[in-house]
Protein backbone atom coordinates (compact mmCIF):
# COMPACT_ATOMS: atom_id res chain seq x y z
CA UNK A 1 0.00 0.00 0.00
CA UNK A 2 2.96 2.39 1.00
CA UNK A 3 4.38 2.28 -2.33
CA UNK A 4 1.22 2.62 -4.41
CA UNK A 5 1.00 5.92 -1.95
CA UNK A 6 4.47 7.24 -3.23
CA UNK A 7 3.69 6.37 -7.00
CA UNK A 8 0.55 8.31 -6.50
CA UNK A 9 2.70 10.85 -4.62
CA UNK A 10 5.32 11.13 -7.64
CA UNK A 11 2.80 11.52 -10.40
CA UNK A 12 0.52 14.32 -8.42
CA UNK A 13 4.10 16.43 -7.61
CA UNK A 14 5.20 16.47 -11.19
CA UNK A 15 1.81 17.17 -12.70
CA UNK A 16 1.39 19.72 -10.33
CA UNK A 17 4.53 21.06 -10.37
CA UNK A 18 4.20 21.32 -14.32
CA UNK A 19 0.90 22.70 -14.06
CA UNK A 20 2.21 25.83 -11.75
CA UNK A 21 5.32 26.44 -13.82
CA UNK A 22 3.04 26.66 -17.32
CA UNK A 23 0.41 28.92 -15.53
CA UNK A 24 3.82 31.54 -14.47
CA UNK A 25 6.31 31.34 -16.85
CA UNK A 26 5.82 31.75 -20.94
CA UNK A 27 7.96 29.25 -22.82
CA UNK A 28 11.91 29.85 -22.54
CA UNK A 29 11.18 32.14 -19.44
CA UNK A 30 14.07 31.72 -16.90
CA UNK A 31 13.93 32.34 -13.31
CA UNK A 32 17.25 31.91 -10.88
CA UNK A 33 16.44 30.45 -7.93
CA UNK A 34 20.25 30.51 -7.30
CA UNK A 35 21.87 33.17 -10.06
CA UNK A 36 23.83 30.93 -12.63
CA UNK A 37 23.32 27.73 -10.31
CA UNK A 38 19.58 26.66 -10.29
CA UNK A 39 16.82 28.56 -12.25
CA UNK A 40 13.20 27.46 -12.90
CA UNK A 41 13.06 27.49 -17.02
CA UNK A 42 9.73 26.27 -18.79
CA UNK A 43 10.92 24.31 -21.80
CA UNK A 44 8.15 21.59 -23.81
CA UNK A 45 10.39 18.84 -25.06
CA UNK A 46 8.67 16.91 -28.01
CA UNK A 47 11.12 13.75 -27.59
CA UNK A 48 12.73 11.65 -25.36
CA UNK A 49 15.98 12.33 -23.34
CA UNK A 50 17.71 15.37 -24.13
CA UNK A 51 15.01 16.09 -27.12
CA UNK A 52 15.92 12.65 -29.19
CA UNK A 53 13.59 11.87 -31.64
CA UNK A 54 11.17 15.12 -31.29
CA UNK A 55 8.76 13.38 -33.75
CA UNK A 56 8.09 10.54 -31.83
CA UNK A 57 5.07 11.03 -30.04
CA UNK A 58 3.20 8.18 -30.56
CA UNK A 59 6.24 5.74 -30.58
CA UNK A 60 7.06 7.08 -27.17
CA UNK A 61 3.35 6.14 -25.94
CA UNK A 62 3.38 3.09 -27.00
CA UNK A 63 6.76 2.39 -25.73
CA UNK A 64 5.92 3.36 -22.03
CA UNK A 65 2.42 1.39 -21.90
CA UNK A 66 4.30 -1.59 -22.84
CA UNK A 67 6.71 -0.72 -20.63
CA UNK A 68 4.72 -0.08 -17.83
CA UNK A 69 3.20 -3.32 -18.80
CA UNK A 70 6.34 -5.35 -18.16
CA UNK A 71 7.08 -2.93 -14.91
CA UNK A 72 3.65 -3.96 -13.06
CA UNK A 73 4.33 -7.57 -14.12
CA UNK A 74 8.39 -7.70 -13.01
CA UNK A 75 6.72 -5.85 -9.83
CA UNK A 76 5.19 -8.84 -8.83
CA UNK A 77 8.09 -11.02 -9.11
CA UNK A 78 10.55 -8.96 -7.02
CA UNK A 79 11.71 -11.14 -3.78
CA UNK A 80 10.05 -9.87 -0.67
CA UNK A 81 12.45 -8.00 1.35
CA UNK A 82 14.37 -6.30 -1.95
CA UNK A 83 12.73 -2.95 -0.32
CA UNK A 84 15.02 -0.93 -2.98
CA UNK A 85 13.96 -2.72 -5.78
CA UNK A 86 10.63 -2.16 -4.91
CA UNK A 87 11.32 1.49 -4.10
CA UNK A 88 13.14 1.87 -7.16
CA UNK A 89 10.58 -0.19 -9.33
CA UNK A 90 7.48 2.17 -8.15
CA UNK A 91 9.88 5.60 -8.48
CA UNK A 92 10.30 4.38 -12.53
CA UNK A 93 6.39 3.62 -12.81
CA UNK A 94 5.63 7.00 -11.71
CA UNK A 95 8.01 8.42 -13.54
CA UNK A 96 7.09 6.88 -16.64
CA UNK A 97 3.23 7.77 -15.64
CA UNK A 98 4.05 11.20 -15.25
CA UNK A 99 5.71 11.83 -18.21
CA UNK A 100 3.00 9.53 -20.49
CA UNK A 101 0.32 11.93 -19.52
CA UNK A 102 2.19 15.01 -20.99
CA UNK A 103 2.92 13.41 -24.14
CA UNK A 104 -0.76 11.87 -24.12
CA UNK A 105 -2.00 15.38 -23.12
CA UNK A 106 0.23 17.46 -24.66
CA UNK A 107 2.20 16.10 -27.33
CA UNK A 108 5.38 17.13 -25.05
CA UNK A 109 6.73 16.87 -22.14
CA UNK A 110 6.97 19.96 -19.82
CA UNK A 111 10.61 20.66 -18.09
CA UNK A 112 11.41 22.90 -16.05
CA UNK A 113 14.38 22.12 -13.30
CA UNK A 114 17.33 24.24 -14.77
CA UNK A 115 20.64 23.32 -13.26
CA UNK A 116 22.81 25.04 -15.70
CA UNK A 117 25.12 22.60 -16.41
CA UNK A 118 22.90 19.87 -17.34
CA UNK A 119 19.36 19.74 -19.86
CA UNK A 120 16.61 20.70 -18.51
CA UNK A 121 14.31 18.07 -16.89
CA UNK A 122 10.89 17.62 -14.19
CA UNK A 123 10.05 15.59 -11.26
CA UNK A 124 9.13 12.46 -13.38
CA UNK A 125 13.03 12.82 -15.21
CA UNK A 126 14.27 12.74 -11.36
CA UNK A 127 11.95 9.97 -9.89
CA UNK A 128 12.96 7.64 -13.34
CA UNK A 129 16.88 8.42 -12.35
CA UNK A 130 16.52 8.17 -8.47
CA UNK A 131 14.29 5.10 -9.32
CA UNK A 132 16.48 2.60 -11.47
CA UNK A 133 19.57 4.19 -9.36
CA UNK A 134 17.64 2.07 -6.49
CA UNK A 135 16.51 -0.52 -8.61
CA UNK A 136 19.99 -1.27 -9.89
CA UNK A 137 21.98 -0.90 -6.51
CA UNK A 138 19.80 -3.24 -4.88
CA UNK A 139 19.91 -6.13 -7.99
CA UNK A 140 24.40 -5.61 -8.01
CA UNK A 141 24.52 -5.89 -4.27
CA UNK A 142 22.14 -8.87 -5.01
CA UNK A 143 24.31 -10.38 -7.38
CA UNK A 144 27.51 -9.37 -5.76
CA UNK A 145 26.70 -11.11 -2.22
CA UNK A 146 24.82 -14.70 -4.65
CA UNK A 147 28.48 -14.71 -6.64
CA UNK A 148 30.62 -14.88 -3.46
Amino acid sequence: MALILLGIIIVFADQWSKHVVENYLYLGQSVPIITDVFHITLLRNPGALFGFMPGGRWFFIVITIISLAIMALLMIEIPRGKIFMKVGMTLIIGGALGNLIDRLRFGYVVDFIDFRFWPVFNIADMALCVGAAFFLFEYISFSIKNNQ
